[in-house]
């Protein structure tokens, strides 16, 4: 076992460790301790700063009283070195990333309303928007991570960072999820029993959640349950999101995952998907 879950182990004894289902995402190590806990472990550049920034997250949507369950935080986070851990409540309901459209379309519908019906909290509580990609500096991030692109990739990129930029400057912030997939949904039946992964969670334009949702099932179908302006937007949002995610890797120090992310840019500018990839053909994206 890794040597940070050994140290976890024995800073909190207590939790039911013998039931542990070990997983590995983007930005994280998770143990899921059957249906009673999850220990999240964030490591690079800045995880102390992540962490409290994703905890804080949590307690304040958990205080927005939302109609659907989200992780609750259940202890102060811990710092180790080089990486932190988050002690979360497990949320029930089942992973379903394959469903048609025709099958989530009005859940999701319902999850994005009541996250637009939500009162802002404070000035500060949440994060300025891509704070985990560099914020006001996510420009000057891209541009120094795309310098090794083909020029006409170089100068799409530095277009699409701009055109989001514009775009949201002219709209009133929501709060908005951050990473509104369906690998972030969890189903009881037909109905949408909870939301994880609030780490990206803001106050910012609130086509950001719809961009998962055209890069999964194209921007046809998400013009089903938005207005004409707020879908346009979104694939702006769409097109930028593989930028974000090769930010967030350089920022972190996972340089792999910063080539993952700078490749799939590529790939898209190439097919022409950049900002809508047309109806799903297979599994949804990423």
């Amino acid at each position: 076992m890794a040597e940070f879950w050994a140290g976890l182990q024995s800073l909190w004894p207590d939790l039911d460790w013998n039931r542990a289902e070990f997983r590995s995402g983007a930005f994280h190590r998770v143990a899921v301790l059957g249906d009673s806990a999850v220990v999240r472990v964030a490591f690079g550049t800045g995880h102390a700063e992540r962490t409290r920034t994703e905890t804080a997250n949590l307690a304040a949507f958990t205080a927005a009283a939302l109609p659907f369950r989200i992780p609750a935080v259940l202890r102060e986070p811990f710092h180790g070195e080089g990486w932190s851990a988050q002690f979360n409540g497990f949320v029930p309901g089942e992973h379903r990333p394959l469903e048609r459209w025709e099958t989530v379309r009005v859940p999701l519908q319902q999850v994005l309303a009541a996250l637009a019906a939500t009162v802002p909290p404070s000035e500060g509580v949440l994060p300025p928007v891509r704070q985990w990609c560099g914020a006001g500096n996510w420009p000057a991030v891209v541009a120094g991570i795309t310098a090794g692109l083909a020029p006409r990739e170089i100068r799409a990129a530095t277009r699409v960072v701009a055109e989001v930029l514009a775009a949201e400057a002219l709209v009133p912030p929501g709060v908005v999820h951050g990473d509104f997939g369906l690998h972030n949904v969890l189903w009881a039946g037909s109905e949408i029993s909870g939301l994880v992964d609030f780490d990206n969670a803001c106050l910012g334009d609130p086509a950001m959640d719809l961009a998962p949702l055209v890069g999964a099932f194209g921007a046809a179908a998400v013009a089903d349950i938005a207005d004409a302006e707020l879908v346009a937007r979104a694939q702006l949002h769409r097109a930028s999101l593989s930028l974000q995610v090769a930010a967030a890797g350089h920022l972190t120090g996972d340089y792999d995952l910063r080539e993952f992310a700078l490749g799939n840019f590529s790939d898209r500018f190439r097919s022409g998907t950049l900002y809508d990839p047309g109806p799903r053909a297979g599994a949804p994206e990423a």
